[in-house]
């Protein structure tokens, strides 16, 4: 069956590719993720997120969304695609599998699932090889960077779109970027070296409010025992007299943050109480750590930072003849 739809023709570094409104019904007949001939279930791209497309096909019939943002693709020999340069139209034939998805797999997927039938932007490119398409993709999941997610952080209070939790990390990190030792080293929509940004603030943070001494207490109180701790933590960095322990160092600050659950405990024990000399006293062993040998930023050097930390705090267990 063949359809004629109105099309714009671009042209890009002699490159021709077409943007059109197509319907999901069609979409469906007519896309594929990867070529059957080179694998059957990856392709170039990467396995479907099945719970992401879900979410889509949730967002788009339950939650009226809006998907505003094009499906790339490109038209396969047997999608016999003609333009029309006087009528601005693009015809093709609505064959299986006509149509090779470069860009979008998890909205196409989620507007399979979809109950409704809706119009999408899509951007149709003619002509390309396996290995064009195949740098194309690479361009747009590389070059074509997307939305920082510390941006998105960011603007999820102004949308409304919230969660509690964030909104409490929100404004933890606000209080923290005005009145403690992180102020001005706190990045609230971007990543930056030597910065702490809000998706590792919020990573950090989260199983504070989760589990721990402090999490069924007020906001006030988190924050100031966090600004304590951040504090002790700061000074044995600053005395143990090595360049590299700074609590802006990203991974410094994820592998103490790691430990602050455990930490508060243990002080609460041994000193009553979550003064900033307390957590100075307790965490002073830190400040014998090389942290120069830390080279790595996965999580491979987390962990051996937290395990290294861990062991340097850990007391000894004191046994004596009355236990027997």
């Amino acid at each position: 069956m063949r359809k004629s739809i109105d099309a714009l023709e671009c042209i890009q570094n002699k490159r021709k590719f077409y943007i059109v409104s197509m319907s999901s019904d069609d979409l469906k007949e007519m896309c594929f993720v990867s070529r059957k001939k080179e694998d059957p279930i990856k392709g170039f791209q990467r396995l479907l997120d099945k719970k992401r497309a879900k979410r889509i096909t949730t967002y788009l019939d339950e939650e009226k969304g809006i998907i505003p943002s094009a499906i790339i693709v490109s038209a396969q020999d047997n999608a016999q695609i003609r333009y029309d340069s006087k009528s601005a139209k693009l015809s093709f034939e609505k064959a299986s599998e006509s149509m090779l998805v470069i860009d979008g797999q998890h909205r196409m997927y989620g507007l399979i699932d979809a109950v409704n039938n809706y119009e999408i932007p899509v951007v149709i490119f003619t002509g390309l090889t396996s290995a064009e398409e195949v740098r194309l993709f690479i361009d747009i999941n590389t070059t074509q960077k997307g939305v920082p997610s510390a941006l998105i952080l960011d603007i999820k209070s102004q949308a409304g779109t919230e969660t509690k939790l964030e909104e409490r990390q929100r404004l933890l990190f606000e209080h923290l970027d005005e009145d403690s030792v992180l102020s001005g080293y706190l990045l609230r929509n971007e990543s930056k070296i030597g910065k702490i940004s809000r998706t590792v603030f919020n990573a950090s943070t989260k199983a504070i409010y989760e589990s721990g001494p402090v999490a069924t207490y007020s906001d006030n109180i988190i924050y100031k025992t966090l600004k304590n701790y951040l504090e002790a933590v700061d000074y044995v960095f600053k005395i143990s007299a090595n360049k590299e322990a700074r609590i802006n160092k990203t991974i410094l600050f994820k592998s103490i943050m790691a430990l602050f659950n455990d930490v508060c405990e243990k002080c609460l024990i041994k000193y009553k109480d979550l003064k900033v000399e307390s957590f100075k006293d307790y965490l002073d062993p830190l400040k014998e750590l090389n942290y120069d040998e830390y080279t790595g930023t996965n999580k491979a050097t987390e962990s051996k930072i937290i395990s290294d930390m861990k062991n340097l705090l850990k007391e000894p267990m004191l046994v004596d003849e009355d236990m027997f």
